[in-house]
């Protein structure tokens, strides 16, 4: 759905909000009260709803909605399907890889390395950098593919910047992914962009895993 419809805009706005944790887990959502607050009428809000629905970001009840909580399973099976895909992909994109996508990879690498770069703006930068490569991989369908998971996994990206933290093995990798891909060591950047997805994948379930203990 074009994000400059009406429902594009209130699902965009609605999905930062739910992606950065300021509408929690287990908030209501009220078609009416959406409606109200971006001054549409209650069927973009319905359109809006079921979009992030597809995105595992809320649960549909009536004319309402309310957010799904962070899960150990899906967390596992997201980025289960992310380590199959993204190595095959960038294995792939690597030997067309240029001169100006080094260098675009370069300027998107000092962005997510400046401190004063929102956890919001590292996400979509961070997306970007790999977007580099997996675009060039001759594979559109693994490419939406792609899109489609980094999506449904950037709740838990942000939950890794904003609550975990522990970042700076993230850096590491991104800067050993571009030496590979600069170097056109296509199997090399396959390897390191699967072991920085189960990095992350780790650094995450174990906090989850925490989490879920204390309650228990």
């Amino acid at each position: 759905m074009n994000r400059d419809s009406a429902a594009g805009r209130v699902a965009q706005g609605l999905r930062e909000r739910v992606v950065s944790g300021a509408l929690a887990p287990g908030s209501s959502l009220s078609q009416t009260a959406i409606a109200a607050e971006y001054g549409v009428s209650r069927i973009p809000v319905r359109d809006a709803l079921q979009l992030l629905a597809t995105d595992g970001l809320v649960d549909l009840q009536g004319t309402s909605a309310v957010v799904t909580p962070l899960s150990i399973e899906d967390l596992q099976e997201l980025y289960e399907l992310r380590e199959a895909v993204e190595p095959l992909a960038t294995r792939l994109a690597v030997p067309r890889v240029g001169r100006a996508e080094v260098a675009r990879m370069v300027h998107l690498l000092g962005v997510m390395e400046d401190p004063a770069t929102s956890p919001s703006d590292w996400i979509a930068t961070n997306a970007a950098f790999h977007a580099v490569v997996y675009s060039l991989a001759g594979r559109p369908r693994t490419i939406a593919l792609v899109d489609h998971l980094r999506r449904l996994t950037d709740r838990y990206v942000y939950f890794h910047l904003d609550v975990v933290g522990d970042v700076a093995h993230l850096q590491d990798e991104h800067r050993q992914i571009l030496a590979a891909v600069r170097d056109q060591d296509a199997r090399l950047a396959a390897e390191l962009t699967r072991v920085h997805l189960v990095s992350s994948h780790d650094v995450v379930l174990r906090y989850l895993l925490r989490d879920d203990g204390s309650r228990t």
